[in-house]
């Protein structure tokens, strides 16, 4: 299993959001969105439909309907009926919940943009660095993503 934290410290969270949903999708995996906060989940799954005139990325939601076909998947619960191998979180940091279920994904992408939350990233990131996982993380500057060690 692959992780990936992405700090957005720059531009918007819709913006950063949306281009990595994109790119999953473009590579013909599915995802499943998932937050604690509805707002967040509602906000980003409507932002999709609006955030580039170039493009389209299929996705949708419980209310939505047909959420098995669905490339992109926003939820608040614990769920993957699109059978997704890729999890984007926000908002949380506890993947262990979805395995604690019995889901599993083989990539893990883990989204913040709260500087609150530096600390709780930066001891998750060392973590499993002891714990010799394949994790990375991400960082924003003015030339986009930079990997940080």
């Amino acid at each position: 299993m692959e992780i990936s934290i992405y700090h957005i410290s720059r531009g918007n969270l819709v913006s950063a959001v949306t281009r990595i949903l994109e790119k999953v999708y473009l590579s013909g995996e599915r995802c499943v969105f998932s937050s604690p906060v509805e707002e967040r989940t509602s906000f980003l799954d409507r932002a999709l439909w609006t955030f580039t005139p170039l493009s389209f990325v299929p996705h949708g939601n419980g209310k939505s309907g047909f959420c098995d076909q669905q490339p992109i998947y926003f939820t608040t619960d614990h769920e993957n009926p699109n059978k997704a191998k890729v999890l984007l979180l926000m908002d949380t940091f506890d993947f262990s919940a979805w395995y604690d279920q019995n889901i599993f994904f083989e990539k893990i992408i883990l989204m913040f943009e709260d500087e609150s939350q530096i600390a709780l990233a930066d001891a998750l990131y060392k973590n499993l660095k002891n714990e010799k996982r394949n994790v990375n993380y991400w960082k924003q500057s003015y030339r986009g993503w930079e990997k940080i060690d």
